[in-house]
């Protein structure tokens, strides 16, 4: 499972190495245009859909996929319907890229939980490339952050819900049910784009199907809100419809979706620090932890139910300077 996460120690230290070889270096690959290699990847994409099917598993939606033989009369990815192929678009690096993903089931749609971009999940998942190669994979469930990964996991993840678990005696103590499963096809710039990842050569587009049983809402700042109720989740696709697939390049600086020159993040006080980090959101000098405590009984309020100044109307209290 190692290549699943961002392979930024290596790009880290050759960054202080001079790029890894100096400017002069002749056998240093310029980065190609955004625009361009996403043009190259969405045709090779497209070419996999719709020379390839798939089989998939019903009882625990393992899927393969199989390139369609010459007179073949199997239905490629694109024409088959049990399983309709979606599609969502996103914006990083000025780009709007259009991802295909495949929903074989949502969730538990009842006591299911949908993660968001700053949370931790439980998912077993397999990596291929446009060759049908396997270049990870995880069958037992792992725990990884979202915004420790790829940026194409945070904008399918959050399409899927969580299941549900039983316990009981024997060598398979744990029985998940229901859990959403899936496929992500995914362009280079929303994976590993000139990086590439061991057996992943730059540039590559991959597919990765995956299997969601469990979360965990984080509180970053430990303030006593989760991150998730302290991001901001505006939405500026005209469509105004992949609000849950929209989200920043980095969930922790901000990114300029709108093409305005300013960075779109949840920052009352202006300090530079998203709430989800910041311990005094409203840079009063009170830490939010505090100011959200009921003063008769000493417990933090939920987050629906934090007061106002007014105690009916206004900012939440740790939302407000002057208010403390």
């Amino acid at each position: 499972m190692k290549n699943i996460f961002k392979i930024l120690i290596a790009f880290v230290f050759c960054s202080l190495l001079t790029s890894c070889g100096g400017e002069d270096d002749p056998s240093v690959t310029p980065i190609r245009d955004f625009a361009e290699q996403y043009a190259a990847d969405l045709d090779s994409i497209d070419k996999y859909i719709d020379t390839h099917y798939m089989t998939v598993n019903p009882t625990n939606f393992d899927v393969t996929f199989t390139k369609i033989p010459t007179g073949g009369t199997q239905q490629s990815i694109r024409t088959q319907t049990q399983y309709p192929l979606k599609d969502t678009l996103v914006k990083e690096d000025g780009i709007e890229y259009k991802i295909y993903f495949i929903k074989f089931r949502e969730g538990d749609p009842v006591n299911g939980k949908r993660p968001t971009q700053v949370d931790s999940i439980h998912i077993a998942y397999r990596g291929i490339r446009l060759t049908n190669d396997q270049f990870d994979a995880a069958t037992n469930p792992v725990w990884f952050g979202l915004q420790d990964v790829i940026t194409g996991w945070n904008h399918i993840i959050p399409n899927f819900k969580t299941g549900t678990y039983t316990t009981s005696p024997g060598p398979n103590p744990i029985t998940f049910n229901d859990f959403g499963a899936g496929v992500m096809f995914l362009p280079s710039g929303v994976a590993y784009y000139n990086t590439g990842a061991g057996s992943i050569p730059s540039y590559a587009p991959i597919i990765f199907s995956f299997k969601l049983y469990e979360l965990r809402y984080r509180d970053h700042d430990r303030d006593g809100i989760l991150s998730k109720d302290e991001r901001n989740l505006t939405d500026f696709s005209p469509s105004n419809t992949n609000v849950l697939t929209r989200w920043k390049e980095d969930p922790f600086a901000g990114y300029d979706y709108d093409g305005n020159g300013t960075l779109e993040i949840y920052d009352t006080d202006g300090d530079g620090v998203p709430n989800m980090l910041d311990i005094d959101d409203d840079g009063d000098g009170y830490q939010t932890k505090f100011e959200i405590k009921d003063p008769l009984t000493g417990l933090s309020f939920s987050f629906a139910n934090i007061p106002t100044c007014s105690g009916t109307i206004g900012k939440k209290k740790h939302l407000d300077k002057n208010c403390n």
